[in-house]
């Protein structure tokens, strides 16, 4: 194998993801990792349905699903009366539902199918120094036996989490005021009438918040946060007795019979002022950093590996290297959105004011009872609604079909003759996916010849979602699919001459179409 021109820093779900995504892409990369193992105990263990989209992309959805337990719904209580359901059915994707699956085990997934492409991680390496230059970044490496290694190569990536030392090394400061939270997490066996089984819940009391969802058939993780007594039990691990008072305190029917892990966890809400840095890069909790009532950390760094890994690989197929100030302007986007909509929730959860906990209280149920509401907060939950229309990297040169520039690609049953395949089963590799819409096979030839690098599906109308929506349209057009999943242009056949300059764009046509454009 090549020498590696990218470095990972950070063995967690989101390195381990870019290091697999820019492996599919064709580029050597080398990823270490501090630490001498994954750890044993893990804080993130919710996987969302677009996480586990990407998984289908890399082939391994169906082990991740197996090792894990699915959660079919949300529901929420307050002083022990429900106020909010939320049925994940609802959302568009073949995998409507939580999967509850430790970070370990992710971690342990991602780790095998890395090493099945021929990276190992390398273990107990430090990030010592780190120094930009025109042509790239020159690191320094500490090895465990204490040997320093200097090494050379032209992008580096941050997957470090919330400590980050590349983040440390290159002084990237926070974009807005931090928010410090507590928290207390435990791994419990239950028994009782609330004790949860196929759905997630939250029950809230003046101020204290408690979360449960069930990992295996024994074991139920439990998040609490306190406004009593906060800060009292910081630096140490809640016992069977604490949780128990907490539970109670809250009117939660259960039984705490014992606490297998448990652990203070103490977080700072904050998003990063850059994302990129020169050649530098950060990604998941090394650029935002999360609570664990939103199970967002984990799922958000794997989100950004896809985002930043396909357009590395365009630029070293050609693109112009501005494609990746997009990285940016997309993620640093959601990850602000993110944070402010936990926030927003976990102040309205954990409100101790008696007029704001009754008008919560009366309202919730009135709204959340909504069809589009209920769809809406699925979609969110489940990061299936995250789009990227207003991102300059995108081009909509309209048409019919809800479908736009920017917007996710859901997994479509094809309707061509003959034909029983969804589209993203019959789209598994890295390149970008043409979708030719009605047309003749004259024009699927033309598009053929404009776009020889990208993958080209003809698709016959009507494509219609779950619920009977149009997303694609009647209309002859042509939708290229960004490797990440995201529709990066979407216009009618007419326009030739920008589906050529977009592919220009992203790396994906030969260079002789710019003196043709």
């Amino acid at each position: 194998m090549p020498d590696p021109s990218i470095l990972i820093v950070g063995a967690g779900p989101t390195g381990l993801a870019a290091a697999i995504e820019l492996m599919r892409a064709g580029l050597p990369v080398r990823i270490i990792d501090k630490s001498r193992g994954i750890a044993e105990h893990s804080q993130a263990v919710a996987v969302q349905a677009r996480a586990i989209e990407q998984f289908q992309r890399y082939g391994i959805a169906e082990d991740a699903v197996a090792r894990g337990r699915k959660m079919k719904a949300a529901r929420f209580y307050s002083e022990g009366k429900q106020i909010l359901s939320i049925a994940f059915d609802r959302v568009p994707s073949r995998f409507p539902y939580v999967l509850f699956l430790r970070q370990s085990e992710t971690e342990a997934l991602l780790s095998a199918h890395l090493e099945g492409m021929g990276i190992r991680v390398e273990r107990g390496v430090d990030l010592e120094s780190v120094v930009q230059h025109e042509r790239g970044v020159h690191v320094r490496l500490c090895h465990p036996d204490g040997g320093m290694e200097e090494v050379h190569v032209r992008w580096l990536i941050g997957c470090d989490s919330a400590h980050s030392t590349v983040r440390e090394k290159i002084g990237t400061r926070f974009d807005r005021r931090r928010i410090a939270l507590n928290f207390f997490l435990g791994d419990l066996e239950l028994e009782g009438t609330d004790s949860p089984q196929d759905f997630l819940s939250v029950h809230v009391h003046r101020g204290d918040v408690v979360f449960m969802g069930r990992i295996s058939d024994s074991v139920t993780r439990m998040v609490v946060k306190l406004h009593s007594d906060q800060g009292k039990h910081e630096h140490r691990a809640f016992s069977v007795d604490d949780f128990q008072q907490v539970v109670n305190r809250v009117g939660v029917r259960v039984k705490v019979l014992s606490a297998g892990w448990t652990s203070p966890f103490r977080v700072n809400h904050q998003h990063f002022r850059r994302y990129r840095i020169g050649n530098v890069f950060l990604a998941g909790e090394a650029s935002q950093i999360h609570s664990p009532f939103g199970g967002r950390g984990m799922n958000t760094g794997i989100q950004d590996a896809a985002n930043l890994a396909w357009k590395l690989a365009a630029v070293e197929c050609g693109a112009p290297e501005s494609l990746l100030n997009s990285y940016e302007e997309e993620r640093a986007a959601i990850g602000r959105a993110l944070i402010r909509f936990t926030n927003r929730g976990l102040r309205m959860a954990s409100t101790t004011n008696p007029f704001l906990e009754g008008i919560r209280d009366a309202l919730v149920p009135l709204i959340t009872n909504r069809k589009p509401v209920q769809r809406a907060l699925s979609e969110f939950i489940a990061e299936t609604a995250i789009e990227y229309r207003l991102s300059s990297a995108v081009r909509d040169f309209g048409g019919d079909g809800d479908l736009r520039a920017g917007d996710r690609l859901p997994d479509l049953t094809l309707m061509n003759p003959g034909d029983t395949t969804t589209l993203l089963r019959a789209w598994n590799d890295t390149r970008h996916l043409v979708l030719v819409v009605n047309g003749s096979n004259v024009e699927l030839s033309q598009v053929r010849q404009d776009l020889p690098e990208a993958a080209l599906m003809p698709v016959y109308t009507p494509q219609l979602d779950d619920e009977g929506i149009n997303l694609l349209g009647t209309k002859k057009k042509v939708i290229i699919v960004r490797p990440d999943g995201y529709v990066g242009f979407r216009g009618l056949m007419k326009y030739r001459i920008e589906w050529r300059r977009y592919a220009m764009q992203d790396g994906l046509a030969p260079v002789v179409l710019k003196m043709a454009a």
